[in-house]
C-alpha cells in the first residue's frame, strides 16, 4: 500500500521565510527538507562554501613557505581575505555579542 504524504502549512513573514531559506541553502536542503530536519529535531549542518577550501589550499601552501616578509604579506591578506568571504560578507550577516544569560551584566 502506498502511503501518502500529509501537508502541513504554517503561516511566517516574508522576512522570516527568507531567512528559512537561506538556512536551508546553507544546509544544501530544499525548505520542506530543512524544516523537516528541524521539527523532528535534527540539526542539519551547513555545506562549507567552496571558497573555504580555496582559503586552506592557500593557507598550506603558506604554512610549507619558508618565513620571509612576503610570506608575512601573504598571510595577512589571505586573512583579510577570509574575514570579507567567509566571517563577514556583509554588514547585515555580522551577528552582535549577546552577553551570557548567567552571571552579572554590565549594566546591573
Amino acid at each position: 500500500m502506498k502511503q501518502q504524504d500529509i501537508r502541513i502549512v504554517a503561516r511566517v513573514t516574508q522576512k522570516e521565510k527568507d531567512r528559512i531559506s537561506d538556512l536551508a541553502k546553507r544546509c544544501g536542503l530544499s525548505t520542506t527538507e530543512y524544516l523537516r530536519q528541524r521539527a523532528l529535531g535534527y540539526e542539519p549542518k551547513t555545506v562549507p562554501p567552496d571558497v573555504l577550501f580555496r582559503f586552506c589550499e592557500r593557507l598550506d601552501t603558506l604554512t610549507e613557505a619558508p618565513f620571509t616578509k612576503e610570506v608575512n604579506a601573504a598571510a595577512l591578506t589571505l586573512l583579510k581575505d577570509i574575514s570579507k568571504e567567509l566571517i563577514a560578507p556583509g554588514k547585515e550577516d555580522v551577528r552582535k555579542w549577546q552577553p551570557q544569560a548567567f552571571g552579572r551584566s554590565k549594566d546591573g
